[in-house]
């Protein structure tokens, strides 16, 4: 049974906020809360480093808010609504629950502004000492400085999750969508000859649904990005995804395809899939964007 066989799948229900405007309250100190965010996607998901016996990593959860009910996501200004962060380490491939220790961004522990993360917290009883002082540069997409997590305290680099030697490269890597509400885009990495990893994003853009009678849009939605997926390639032209993976919270959604003949495209197999449109590579690493056109 591979790792995706006894997971349920869930229905998906979308609840989006009452018709009120909310008051807009000054961002909190040492917090991004409040201030526009360019590129969620950029920062979101996960970012790893080589240790001498695990790979250390970040791993970044974001919600945005966006006013109104757009058409499309291209050009919204999106406001950064809230985070979760992990520091973890993993030792196999895999990444597994309870690898890591999560954080809010309001913790008092954490003080994010602008590209500067920082986070202190006093070994526990059940947890190891953390201390991060990282600055994340845009134009080369790296997090740079301090990373502490128990015994391994080094000035490092953290890059996207990759191999550790040259492999060849799956096609399964990249940049998907789909269509929907939800569950909409994966990012997919490669961290070894035949091991990959992935996060997805939520992308909402309310003015492009249909509403009944009487029905109104609502005066705003949350884009959510960076959310943990467990990939798995079962043979060269078959992957097994699961969304919403490593979670407390219920449940899991499970996904089997395969690979079209052009490599643009990833079918959908089963017939009782929460998913049942197929994933479109798109160009770059955002599906704020419009898909690659078909070959």
């Amino acid at each position: 049974m591979t790792m995706l066989g006894s997971r349920l799948v869930p229905l998906i229900v979308f609840i989006f906020l009452p018709s009120r405007v909310p008051a807009q309250q000054p961002p909190a100190r040492g917090t991004m809360r409040g201030l526009v965010i360019d590129h969620p996607e950029r920062v979101s998901g996960s970012w790893e480093v080589k240790g001498d016996h695990a790979i250390y990593g970040l791993h970044i959860e974001l919600t945005t808010r966006v006013d109104g009910a757009p058409r499309t996501l291209i050009g919204a200004q999106q406001i950064f609504h809230s985070a979760v962060i992990q520091v973890y380490e993993r030792t196999g491939p895999t990444r597994m629950l309870g690898d890591g220790n999560w954080f809010s961004d309001e913790s008092t522990k954490i003080r994010w502004t602008d590209k500067h993360l920082m986070l202190k917290q006093a070994a526990t009883q059940i947890g190891p000492e953390i201390q991060l002082d990282l600055t994340f540069d845009p134009v080369f997409d790296r997090w740079s400085g301090r990373f502490r997590r128990g015994t391994f305290d080094r000035s490092v680099t953290l890059l996207r999750p990759h191999p550790e030697t040259a492999v060849a490269k799956s096609p399964f890597v990249g940049t998907w969508s789909r269509p929907g509400l939800g569950n909409n885009c994966i990012h997919i990495v490669q961290i070894g000859s035949a091991s990959l990893a992935g996060w997805s994003d939520d992308l909402v853009a309310t003015g492009a649904i249909r509403y009944a009678n009487g029905i109104r849009p609502p005066v705003e939605t949350f884009e959510h990005y960076g959310s943990i997926a467990l990939v798995e390639v079962p043979s060269p032209r078959t992957v097994l995804i699961e969304l919403k993976a490593l979670t407390a919270i219920c449940c899991s959604i499970a996904y089997t395809g395969n690979l079209a003949p052009s490599g643009e495209e990833i079918q959908g197999t089963q017939g009782g899939d929460a998913i049942r449109s197929n994933w479109t590579r798109v160009r770059g690493d955002s599906c704020v964007a419009e898909p690659a056109a078909k070959r």
